[in-house]
């Protein structure tokens, strides 16, 4: 089964109210994320899903996860947040590619660079989110290589 713009839609939509206590809007603007997560899946499926987000989305995230203020909340707190989230829409998306398959350990890096060979990714469903914060920018890839 391949992951549509609507599968990112209900997942993101579910976590981010779950988790955070917030809802999401879908919308088409997109701004350049600060921190990039992302979440490696393998075996009878191959990709990754890529979060990314401005700091204050990552600030906010770890604000509520952490109950902490946004004194308190540092780069860790941030990396821990968003590793969090990539783990919780990675699982979700897993749950619904072909399988068995697997997550590895998210991974966490600021701006755009998420790390991975671009050559070998074909981008399967994109969505951006405006949530309290920021534009949060979903992708799944396909590991094509």
């Amino acid at each position: 089964m391949s992951v549509t713009v609507e599968d990112i839609s209900r997942i993101v939509t579910d976590v981010w109210r779950d988790v955070l206590g917030h809802e999401v809007e879908p919308v088409t603007a997109q701004a350049e994320p600060a921190f990039s997560g992302s979440i490696q899946i393998t075996g009878a499926f191959r990709g990754v899903v890529v979060i990314g987000v401005p700091d204050g989305v990552v600030e906010l995230a770890a604000m509520v996860m952490f109950a902490l203020d946004a004194v308190a909340v540092g780069a860790e707190e941030r990396r821990d947040a968003l590793g969090e989230l990539a783990n919780m829409v990675g699982g979700h998306i897993k749950s619904i590619v072909a399988g068995p398959s697997q997550l590895a350990l998210p991974a966490v890096l600021t701006g755009t660079d998420h790390g991975l060979d671009a050559s070998r990714l074909q981008l399967l469903a994109e969505q951006a989110f405006a949530v309290p914060g920021g534009i949060l920018r979903v992708q799944v890839y396909e590991d094509v290589g």
